[in-house]
């Protein structure tokens, strides 16, 4: 195996210092896996095309980690997109994409599994191939590279990017990436044995791989449509989807030793699949068709899962996933007794996805006792007419008696999801959006109880998008210009977009490029790469989503195939024509979809095969794959938990001192206050909270360290119930921090005494400098130079201006200025290379260390290639000075 390359670590040292939020190139999470990649039988990077506050969002990403990790002959590392500052930087120095476990170069590994969860993610695929010097086309690749597999949603119709992907895995991943894993072990790919092209061919025989190589499209040169997706190897001509029958019988690695991630990422819980599959049959959701049937896990699972995944992780809030989370009938029993184990740990629990007609009293009564901020509902469609042609299946009525449960519980804002452009769709219809909003709003006045405010509501539309194995695959979708004006007629009938209805339309640029992505064929791969080319990524990103790029990148594809943008997304298909999935089978035959099609023109509804006798959709065998849910009466109550102890009256108050070392250096001030809060709950420390509507943990910290600076002199504030010993305290939390964090002492602390910032006095650091520029004597004489100036007046950029404020003070606007003389108490040479000095802290205020490094060594900016150690402080008590980290000498440490 290629070995990481040795100045890796040392380049990332320096990048993660000054690229935005470099703590998503960290790595080294509670939870996250290290193996040897020597000693791997299979190594696989698992790649998001996307930023990791995205990426770690997303649950079967995480399952696929563990999961994979489970076996000891596999290496699974994570990578994501890197922010473009970073992308710049990595170019600028050569250094490659890189995993965040062992920070080996992703071209180092035997696969390249790439979740392709969106089309609008294409680009960024691209992005992260050529970082990691990889062959964007699979046809360049050689023995030496990666297999690059795809996943996820977008491989149900993988023919816009088939040009880019060995093979691609097209169902449910979590039989068929170890199946994937055993077929390149086996192969001895890379190691001598088979080549690629003979690997590709064992892929080929794995039931859901679909090797895009093995099939050769064919087109009509007149009406320019595809005529023929070849099949290369006899009896292989079908793919079908992978499926995973029965929930219950998935592993959960994921919630015993669960990753956390330092940041708060876009969905911060700990998520559990309540059910997956939907069986509802709206017609324009892809995810409920290529998902079907309906699996829903043990309500007794799901309790012990969230046990087992709060203890480990250390989560305050639980996500119950599902595509409608109300159809789950033993949910009323199940959170009574979720209520009843966590309502007292302030835990709390979201279910994203409510139906209408599902939504009642008593369950946002329930919701109510957990959270009560945001609540979403989404309709859809606002007259009967469409409802029918979509097949919603919920009424007018089952809409305002939810706005009304959600209100009465104390609710008072309100989200309502439309979509626009939906086929049979008429200017009333669009029109009834804002009228259904208004009725919304009057409902929700009526309900709200007095003295609980305003009610609100915020509206969203988004602009409809055909998707393959969909009744609506064949249809057209409305261009931007007809999106823009459909959207007009929502604001004109709202009078405005002002006031307790808060309009806010879908972005129209992006979603033809979609429509184009989600319904081409391979002809889309030239708009794909000249897209990336001229600069795209990130483009579900509105900030970077180039509408001009992306019109030119299909006028391109336009001169080199005849056909276009329109072509793909804004054109009607006859129901006989060839579509570029057709050689994948999703279970839902093509005659059923082309059925339920006509019974949207006719306003036929089909009822939920869960309910009501099955509609022959093919998802189906009846025996293994099938329907398989919980009836609320089945659901049997956990036995009573003992009553509460009441909190014990009595306060210790702990003060922890820690070091934060090596990589987490690049962990802010934030992210390590949000990491250390986890550790404590996964401690069971008994924290005391605050009272109010936001309950919070009473732990404080010292001031910020700055990012990039190693500390042996951390302090945090516990307050705890009842009476504890301090080192006890201690050894309950050191396990549960990451590498990087470190408890080194717990002492208590009256409850009188004052805060860690208030008592601060001095800071004292060490600096190590490296290279042949800063030997002994020229060090001394920085430190001689700075002893013999008057002054040494740095100036700090003024705050960045407060929303709502119309002026600032003319200090602020100038910048502080800040005279080092007064601050700097000691400044010495410890030795070749090394720097001592401490600096004067307490509530006036401080310097930074790096305005230090700056003004004396630095001619300006810090100078590269040093390290930097916070290794004391002095705090204020009683006559004297207090002194934590390195033992005292005069005159290092300032008098309190």
């Amino acid at each position: 195996m290629t070995t990481p390359y040795a100045n890796l670590p040392s380049a990332l040292d320096e990048l993660v210092l000054v690229a935005q939020k470099p703590s998503r190139y960290v790595g080294g999470e509670f939870g996250s896996v290290t193996k040897d990649l020597s000693a791997a039988r299979v190594r696989f990077a698992l790649a998001f095309p996307d930023t990791y506050e995205v990426g770690m969002s997303n649950l079967g990403f995480r399952l696929l980690y563990h999961l994979l990790n489970d076996r000891p002959e596999i290496a699974c590392e994570r990578v994501f997109l890197p922010w473009p500052d970073m992308e710049g930087m990595l170019r600028a120095r050569g250094v490659p994409l890189f995993t965040l476990e062992s920070r080996a170069p992703v071209r180092a590994f035997d696969l390249l599994g790439v979740t392709l969860q969106f089309e609008l993610a294409y680009t960024s695929v691209l992005a992260m191939l050529d970082l990691a010097g990889i062959p964007l086309h699979a046809r360049e690749r050689g023995d030496g590279d990666p297999i690059v597999v795809g996943g996820g949603p977008c491989a149900f119709n993988p023919e816009p990017v088939a040009d880019f992907f060995d093979c691609f895995a097209v169902g449910e991943g979590e039989e068929v990436a170890l199946e994937i894993a055993d077929a390149v072990a086996e192969s001895g790919f890379r190691r001598g044995g088979a080549s690629r092209a003979e690997l590709l061919r064992r892929l080929a025989r794995i039931p859901g791989v679909y090797v895009p190589s093995l099939f050769r499209p064919r087109y009509d040169p007149a009406t320019r449509t595809l005529v023929e997706l070849e099949p290369l190897v006899p009896g292989y001509e079908k793919i079908e989807r992978r499926v995973m029958p029965d929930l219950n019988a998935l592993p959960t690695t994921a919630y015993t030793r669960p990753l956390v991630p330092f940041m708060q990422t876009i969905h911060d819980r700990l998520p559990i699949e309540l059910q997956r599959g939907c069986t509802r049959g709206c017609r324009f959701c892809q995810v409920g068709m290529i998902t079907r049937p309906t699996r829903q896990r043990d309500p007794k699972q799901v309790l012990r899962l969230a046990e087992t995944g709060l203890n480990a992780s250390g989560y305050e809030e639980v996500g119950l996933l599902s595509l409608s989370s109300g159809d789950y009938a033993p949910l009323n029993g199940m959170l009574d007794d979720f209520l009843a184990r966590w309502e007292g740990e302030k835990i709390a629990m979201s279910l994203p996805s409510l139906r209408t007609e599902t939504m009642n009293d008593s369950l946002a009564k329930k919701i109510a006792r957990i959270r009560k901020t945001g609540f979403t509902l989404a309709p859809e469609a606002a007259t009967e007419r469409m409802r029918a042609v979509i097949n919603k299946g919920n009424r007018e009525e089952d809409l305002l008696r939810a706005v009304e449960s959600v209100f009465q519980n104390g609710w008072s804002l309100l989200k309502l999801y439309f979509m626009i452009g939906l086929p049979e769709e008429r200017d009333e219809d669009v029109v009834a959006i804002a009228e259904l909003a208004r009725r919304c709003l009057a409902t929700a006045r009526r309900a709200l109880p007095k003295g609980q405010g305003s009610a609100a509501i915020h509206l969203g539309a988004s602009t409809f998008v055909p998707k393959p194995f969909t009744p609506f695959q064949w249809e057209p979708m409305i261009p931007p210009e007809e999106t823009r004006r459909r959207q007009a007629l929502i604001t004109a009938a709202l009078g405005g977009r002002n006031g307790a209805i808060q309009f806010k339309p879908h972005d129209s640029r992006q979603s033809s490029i979609e429509g184009a992505l989600a319904l081409g064929d391979r002809r889309v791969a030239t708009a794909v790469l000249a897209a990336y080319r001229s600069g795209q990524r990130l483009d579900g990103w509105s900030e970077w989503f180039d509408e001009g790029r992306w019109l030119a990148a299909f006028e391109a594809c336009e001169r080199e195939h005849g056909v276009g943008l329109d072509w793909f997304a804004h054109r009607r298909r006859r129901l006989d024509e060839v579509l570029p999935w057709d050689r994948i089978d999703c279970g839902v035959t093509k005659p059923y979809l082309a059925k339920q099609l006509a019974a949207a023109r006719n306003l036929a509804e089909v009822e939920d095969c869960v309910l009501a006798p099955c509609s022959v959709c093919g998802a189906c065998d009846y025996e293994v794959v099938k329907n398989r849910t919980y009836e609320a009466s089945e659901y049997v109550p956990e036995p009573p938990r003992p009553p509460r102890p009441p909190e014990p009256a009595l306060r210790t108050r702990v003060r922890v001192r820690w070091a934060k070392l090596g990589r987490l250096v690049a962990l802010s001030h934030l992210e390590t206050m949000h990491t250390l809060l986890r550790a404590i709950r996964r401690a069971g420390l008994p924290v005391v909270y605050s009272q109010g509507f936001h309950p919070k943990p009473r732990v404080s910290f010292g001031p910020a360290l700055a990012v990039g600076v190693e500390s042996q002199a951390e302090f945090m504030d516990l307050e705890l119930a009842g009476e504890l010993d301090p080192a006890e305290v201690a050894a309950r939390l050191a396990p549960e921090l990451p590498k990087g964090l470190e408890v080194l002492d717990a002492q208590r602390v009256e409850a009188s005494a004052p805060s860690i910032s208030e008592s601060l006095r001095a800071v004292h650091y060490r600096v190590e400098f490296e290279g042949d520029g800063w030997d002994e004597v020229t060090l001394s004489d920085r430190v001689a130079g700075f002893g013999e100036a008057d002054q040494a007046v740095v100036t700090r950029a003024p705050p960045p201006k407060s929303r709502g404020r119309r002026r600032q003070k003319v200090a602020e606007m100038k910048g502080r200025e800040i005279d080092l003389k007064e601050i700097v108490t000691h400044l010495a040479v410890e030795g070749p290379g090394t720097v001592a000095f401490s600096l004067r802290a307490d509530p006036s205020g401080s310097a930074k260390p790096a305005e230090v490094l700056a003004a004396i060594f630095g001619d300006g900016e810090p100078p590269r290639g040093v390290k930097v150690l916070k290794e004391g402080v002095s705090f204020a008590r009683a006559g004297e000075g207090q002194d934590s980290g390195r033992q005292p000498r005069a005159p290092r440490y300032l008098d309190a």
